[in-house]
């Protein structure tokens, strides 16, 4: 984290402050002359990597509601502009804060306009800051910080009267929001003095509220007082509640622990306590325009940069840690596989040497086998092949076998040109060996006068035993002479009736 600065400016003197956690640390007090400007000046080249705030305790402030109409983005931007040149001209320190929306008409949005109306008193200041290129977060009022010392039940009107070294300060609150505040200076600051400043004041800001209609006339005003608890008795004894006026004292040293102050208060001066609650509950608003404002921008701009690479950074190596790791895991896998592989080897090898020896070598061995392998192959013979014959036989019952001749070939015999129907070669019957039989059948003598009868039963024939996978069928000779120089006759003719013949081939895969 940077360093940050708190710089608490009042109406003679800016005293910086240094920010150390919970702990504020003066850097210095500087007077407005040339002499304390120089000072000022010095002071900041020694921390501009630091980030400024500065926090403003005067008397030359300006405090208006208004009410515009509802709007948004730009328009609200431009009336906001306009209103606050139309009652707060000559300064640029002025901003607005919302208080929300009237409940009743247009329900317009009610806002609180602010204005330090002296620029001058900030000028030399603002300007040393801007020259040495300092990131100011913004300038401030002291108003801004006292919604720290509401109570959790806040009263309709409240009056707040708080000491610092620029003065006594009223600060009135309607439902607990900032309407206006006042800064009355003191002559020597003392309890007596400051105790009867205070009844003094808060009898006037009554008086003042009544003639504004802001509290009904002889209402009571609940008025809290911020005062160190060795002044109590002193305040107490001064300031008496009345019928106009209901006081109540707040520990300061209660109130600077619960904000998580560390710093030791000496007395009622309580601008340190407005300080811290600046730097950890930091407003909404200010008053610097956004163009003064650039150098604070690229230190928020450089943050995040740098905020972004160290998180790329941090995911980079986690991603490298889980990759490392991972290949470690790896390694360690491979290792394990690799032991495990060289003690599998060793058993096998222990069981080769517990096997008797063979006169064989390693290459006759494997010939050896894969005759055996041949053998197991063609030890099946011809009974599949007449298995499948037999079952289309019984499929087509009037055909009948005459002779059969098988036997084991290595390769699928070539198909002459007598028997162009032969059905197509599956893959599965790449690579032999091969069990074939040729097979002379008959059709029955009834069919002897229809040729096409014939060719048409022998198809079917062929068809059907060439069904079963891994088989191949060849028509070797037809019932009927189907060559281009023939004619197919009806079967009219007188003649002797004898039973067609023809023959085939039957190859199946072993």
């Amino acid at each position: 984290m940077p360093d940050r600065h708190v710089l608490f400016l009042d109406a003679n003197h800016l005293t910086a402050y240094q920010v150390r956690g919970n702990v504020l640390l003066a850097g210095g007090t500087f007077s407005p002359d040339e002499v304390g400007l120089e000072a000022f000046g010095e002071y900041v080249a020694q921390h501009r990597a630091g980030v400024f705030m500065l926090l403003a305790d005067v008397a030359e402030e300006g405090f208006h509601l208004e009410n515009i109409p509802r709007s948004s983005g730009r328009d609200r931007a431009a009336l906001i502009k306009r209103k606050l040149a139309q009652y707060f001209y000559g300064t640029p320190l002025a901003m607005a804060i919302s208080q929300g929306r009237l409940k009743e008409g247009r329900r317009d949005e009610r806002l609180l306009l602010l204005a330090l109306t002296r620029p001058q008193h900030f000028e030399p200041w603002l300007g040393i800051l801007d020259a040495a290129g300092i990131a100011l977060a913004g300038v401030y009022s002291l108003p801004q910080t006292l919604t720290c010392l509401l109570p959790k039940e806040v009263p309709p009107r409240l009056l707040i009267v708080t000491l610092t070294r620029g003065g006594l300060r009223q600060t009135f609150f309607v439902n607990g929001q900032l309407h206006f505040s006042r800064l009355t200076a003191l002559a020597t600051g003392t309890a007596e003095e400051s105790a009867s400043a205070t009844l003094l004041e808060a009898v006037k800001m009554h008086q003042y509220l009544v003639g504004q209609r802001l509290i009904e006339r002889g209402q009571a005003l609940p008025t809290r007082v911020l005062v160190h608890p060795d002044q109590i008795a002193v305040m107490r004894e001064r300031c008496r509640d009345a019928a106009e006026l209901k006081f109540d004292f707040i520990d300061l040293l209660a109130e600077a622990k619960r904000a998580g102050l560390r710093t030791p208060l000496a007395d009622s001066h309580a601008e340190m306590l407005f300080c811290h609650s600046l730097v950890k509950k930091t407003p909404a608003g200010q008053f610097v325009a956004a163009t003064e404002r650039q150098f604070y921008r690229l230190w928020q701009l450089r943050l995040f940069l740098k905020s972004a690479s160290g998180l790329i950074l941090a995911g980079a190596l986690l991603f490298a840690a889980k990759q490392g790791l991972d290949i470690l895991q790896a390694h360690n896998a491979i290792e394990q596989i690799e032991q495990q592989t060289r003690l599998d080897q060793r058993r096998y090898d222990s069981a080769l040497l517990t096997l008797p020896k063979i006169p064989l070598s390693t290459d006759n061995l494997l010939a050896l086998v894969n005759r055996y392998e041949a053998l197991l192959q063609r030890s099946s013979g011809p009974a599949p092949l007449l298995i499948q014959l037999s079952q289309s036989l019984d499929a087509f019952p009037d055909i009948a076998i005459e002779r059969i001749e098988w036997g084991i070939v290595e390769q699928l015999p070539a198909t002459p040109q007598t028997a162009p129907n032969q059905l197509p070669l599956s893959p599965g019957m790449a690579g032999g060996p091969y069990a074939q039989t040729r097979v002379e059948a008959r059709l029955p003598p009834r069919m002897a006068g229809d040729q096409r009868g014939q060719l048409a039963r022998v198809a079917d024939f062929a068809q059907h035993l060439g069904a079963t996978p891994n088989t191949l069928v060849a028509i070797m000779q037809q019932p009927v002479d189907t060559q281009s120089g023939q004619t197919l006759k009806s079967g009219d003719e007188k003649r002797a009736v004898e039973a067609p013949r023809f023959s085939f081939r039957l190859t199946r895969k072993l």
